[in-house]
Order: C-alpha cells, then structure tokens, then sequence
C-alpha cells in the first residue's frame, strides 16, 4: 500500500505517467457522460437515435476499463487476500511479494503479447456502425499491460531501495 510519503514525494516521471493516466480516465469518463446524455436527448427528445453513438460509447468504456486497471495497479488499491501472508516470517512475506510481483508482470506481457496480436489481426476489419479500424479497440489491452508492466517495476524498484535502506 502507498504510504503517505510515497504520495508527497516530489513529481517523479513515474508519478507524472501516472498523472496522465488518470488525466485519459477523467477525459474518456467525460466523453462517456456527454456521449449518452447526447444519445438519451436525441433518442427521447428528437426521437432519432445515432447508429454510431452507443458502440462510442461502448468503445470508450472498454478503455476506461483497461486502463483503469494499470491506474489501480499503481496505486495498489486492487483486492488482495493477505491473511495468510501475513501470518508467514517476514523473508517468506517478502519472498511472496517478489513472486507477486513476477506474476504480474508475466500475465500482462502473455496478455500485452496477445492483445498485439489481435491489434495485427484486426487492423482490416470495421467497426459496423462508426466505420473505423477495430484495432483501435484492442490497442487498449496492450496499452494496458504495458503500463501494468511498469507501474510493477516501479514497485520492485521502490521495494528493492526500501531494503537496502534498512
């Protein structure tokens, strides 16, 4: 978990990378909103409904979702089940921590790794309603996992310092 002085530290480049992650979380959420209060007001107020506004938005929470991931990731605010980690000496705490760690960044590279692949796959196929590269969609996977990737370096780094430190 975050310290408290790991959130007063000064701006470092991982914490403006993170910074910019939550900044496209707030945009894509404000897209979300304005892009259905736009669909309800067309759909009960003019009684025409866009054929593209629903998959939008559909686009945009798959992204949101992703990427929202990597922002918990880096605050470390994911569920974790500690109970019996917590009960083990502190080498095999630590020693779980690491393979945590190692466990992570393994499933988001098989996971970058297959989301590149489908970003290859799909690169010529359509959306139906909004005409555009599905690819787009599932750049959002790689992307992700890519950040996961770091923010979970970040972690073994700061571990790391923190036990040199003691």
């Amino acid at each position: 978990m975050m310290t408290s002085s790991d959130r007063t530290s000064p701006n470092t480049f991982m914490d403006r990378v993170a910074s910019g992650v939550e900044l496209v979380m707030l945009i894509l959420t404000v897209m979300m909103v304005a892009l259905v209060s736009y669909q309800v007001f067309q759909r009960y107020v003019l009684h025409y409904t866009p054929p593209w506004s629903e998959e939008m938005a559909v686009y945009l929470m798959i992204w949101f979702g992703v990427i929202a991931m990597a922002a918990g990731i880096r605050r470390q605010s994911h569920m974790a089940l500690n109970y019996f980690a917590d009960l083990m000496p502190g080498s095999v705490q630590k020693a779980l921590l690491y393979f945590k760690y190692l466990i992570t960044i393994l499933y988001a590279g098989i996971m970058s790794w297959e989301g590149i692949k489908m970003v290859l796959l799909t690169a010529r196929q359509k959306s139906p309603a909004m005409g555009i590269t599905v690819s787009y969609v599932y750049l959002a996977l790689p992307v992700s996992m890519l950040l996961i990737i770091i923010f979970t370096l970040e972690m073994v780094v700061k571990e790391i310092r923190k036990g040199r430190a003691q």
